[in-house]
Formats: C-alpha cells, structure tokens, sequence
C-alpha cells in the first residue's frame, strides 16, 4: 500500500515568499514526462488552472526529482501517491498529481548546527558541506545547490524553506534513476 505524500501548492507562511505558487505539481509532472512516465505534463483542470497566467509554461518548468522529508520513514522499492490539498491544508480534499510514485534512489539528509553560525550538511553520513554565516564559506556548494535544483527550488528558496539554519535530519526520497549524489 502506498503511503500519501502532500506537496504544497505555495510557500509556507515562514518563508519570505508566503504564498506565492511553488509549481510543484508542475514540476513533479515534467519529471514524469521527462522520464517517459506520462505522455504530456498539460491536459489536467487542475494544472491549467495553475498555468492559466503562462503562455508557454514549459520555459520555466524544472524538473522535480525528489522530495525531502523528515525522519526515515522510506525505502527503495516503496511506493507513495503524490497529491497536493485542493484548498487548505488539512481542512480539504486531497488531490492525486500522478499514479504511485516507486522509490528508486533514498539518500539519508541531515543538517546539524552545533553553534551558531556554523552548519554541517551530511548525506548518507558523510559531510558535503560547511558554512559559516559571517564568512559565507562553503565547501562544495554546488552539491547543495544541486539537491536543491532537485527537489525543485532555487537555493535561497531551498535554505528559507528549511529555515536555514536550523537543524534537519531525514530523507531525499528520489523516484527517478538518474539523479546521483
């Protein structure tokens, strides 16, 4: 059995972009059809709903390869359904964006902050990354701005929406083959 996995439509009322469309959906789509999965991203109510101010949404759909949740509760070869709320969370009906998803790729993700200003980023255990706020020094940034562009977001956006810094610990849950970290 599937377990249920909600993608927010919008930016979380913490994030400095409150509200404003994520195009999730659209990126999950665009990863499914990029992978063969569907024959074409467009045709749903819902989606022309969301696209109805674009003339050629595809210019500015990336891919959505992953997810990010917290705690461990996935494994490769588990299947999720991948549904956004039809209006507010929690209080409305559920949405099906696609068929089941199958988990190909897990990678375990963490983000500890022992002091302040300093944060260690882990995958799979191993630190990718190190920074510091008052130097703003990284060390191999591009491996987070690549998890980022992943799961479907700019970096600045990818850091807001984890509260950054703060600390994290879970999964990237990957339903393609091909991403690799």
């Amino acid at each position: 059995m599937s377990k249920v996995k909600t993608f927010s439509r919008v930016f979380p009322s913490y994030h400095p972009r409150k509200g404003q469309p994520t195009y999730f959906i659209e990126k999950v789509w665009q990863s499914l059809y990029n992978m063969g999965k569907i024959d074409n991203c467009l045709g749903s109510p819902l989606l022309e709903k969301e696209l109805e101010n674009f003339s050629n949404p595809s210019h500015f759909i990336t891919p959505k390869w992953h997810t990010i949740r917290a705690g461990k509760h996935f494994k490769v070869g588990d299947y999720f359904s991948p549904r956004v709320w039809s209006d507010k969370p929690y209080t409305s009906k559920q949405i099906t964006i696609s068929p089941d998803l199958q988990i190909k790729r897990i990678w375990d993700y963490e983000v500890v902050v022992p002091k302040k200003g300093v944060e260690q980023w882990f995958l799979n255990g191993t630190m990718v990354s190190e920074s510091n706020e008052y130097m703003q020094q990284w060390f191999n940034c591009n491996l987070i701005k690549e998890i980022a562009k992943n799961d479907g977001l700019e970096l600045s956006d990818f850091l807001n929406w984890f509260k950054h810094p703060s600390n994290f610990s879970g999964q990237i849950i990957c339903w393609s083959e091909s991403v690799e970290y």
